[in-house]
């Protein structure tokens, strides 16, 4: 009896002390907030350009203490999510005989954390895309930049950048869309 009990014990100990590695990123949901648009673009898709596929970095006396990448593929998680904006706004060509093309390149998808940090917003987060849109012989790419902060009191894990990382990525791709039906509009 005193061998299960100590084997139960044990079980709990270590599942107490498992800890996330990676940063999980939730499969986006449109936001419907883009009117339909009567003019229709060729979706390129999307290259990641980011020199390192680490976002969350927890930072201990402003040096790397532990680093995170994410659970998912940075460059197909914003394919879809930015489909599924622009079929919502009605804007996506499938037989692609747009004379308009579009195409998103992620520059950056970071979190920090500054561990022991008595500063108010002691997360940061950043998310940069670059918006390219060719016109016939016209090309205009946009930057675009998300930015959240936040004060948390601890972070133990991976699990502790979710929100943010969450929140950044899914402002990208509705900034991302509200940008390029401006571009459009503008030309």
């Amino acid at each position: 009896m005193k061998n299960i009990l100590l084997l139960v014990l044990t079980a709990f100990v270590f599942l107490g002390c498992t800890k996330k590695l990676e940063t999980d990123v939730k499969p986006y949901v449109t936001l419907h907030q883009n009117e339909k648009q009567n003019v229709m673009i060729n979706f390129l898709g999307v290259t990641d350009e980011r020199t390192t596929k680490i976002v969350a970095t927890i930072l201990q006396d402003d040096k790397v203490s532990i680093e995170y990448p994410l659970n998912v593929n940075a460059k197909l998680w914003y394919e879809e999510a930015l489909k599924r904006e622009l079929i919502n706004a009605d804007m996506l060509s499938n037989d692609k005989t747009s004379n308009i093309s579009v195409s998103v390149n992620i520059k950056n998808i970071s979190a920090t954390y500054k561990k022991y940090s008595l500063d108010t917003k002691n997360m940061k987060a950043n998310v940069k895309i670059e918006l390219v849109i060719k016109k016939g012989d016209t090309t205009v790419s946009s930057q675009i930049e998300a930015n959240q902060t936040m004060y948390k009191p601890m972070i133990l894990d991976a699990e502790g950048f979710e929100s943010i990382i969450n929140e950044s990525m899914r402002d990208s791709v509705s900034k991302t869309v509200s940008i390029l039906i401006k571009k459009i509009k503008e030309k």
